[in-house]
């Protein structure tokens, strides 16, 4: 099998990805990152004597969760990749507005520009019903529904 035949690389943004590995892709890592926001790490907290090391280990928690989202938007652009390869120009570039608008904008407001907009609390809450109740549904929808729609 050659390198396009079976593309396994989650952290990388170049080249496309067939359906089937999109699909198994987007499962395993949607199932580490359920895994990993079920479990119950202030367990630990009486166990540690040291709370310094526990919020290392929730630091460490929430870079793994930062790496495995990271590794979804790599997935999911190489499958706008691999639907727009040989369409026209003008679909290429609506595509990338489209991953843009409904998977980057998202992750870049919840874990950057939210904290710091922390001085206008009414934008806060406007931009919060608009991510969670109208972006984030559309960019999983939009997530499944690149499973059944055919590449090249």
């Amino acid at each position: 099998m050659g390198f396009n035949d079976y593309n396994n690389d989650f952290l990388s943004y170049q080249g496309t990805i067939s359906r089937k590995n999109y699909a198994i892709n987007m499962l395993i890592l949607a199932a580490l990152y359920i895994v990993i926001s079920l479990v119950r790490f202030d367990v630990l907290l009486q166990f540690i004597t040291f709370k310094f090391l526990f919020s290392i280990l929730m630091f460490m928690v929430g870079l793994v969760k930062f790496v495995i989202l990271m590794s979804a938007l790599s997935v999911v652009y190489r499958r706008f990749a691999d639907i727009s390869k040989f369409k026209t120009y003008n679909f290429n570039i609506n595509m990338k507005r489209l991953f843009v608008f409904l998977f980057v904008l998202p992750v870049l407001y919840l874990f950057c520009i939210r904290y710091f907009l922390d001085f206008m609390p009414f934008l806060i809450n406007i931009l919060d019903l608009v991510t969670f109740f109208v972006l984030m549904p559309l960019g999983l929808i939009t997530a499944l529904v690149l499973c059944f729609i055919k590449g090249n």
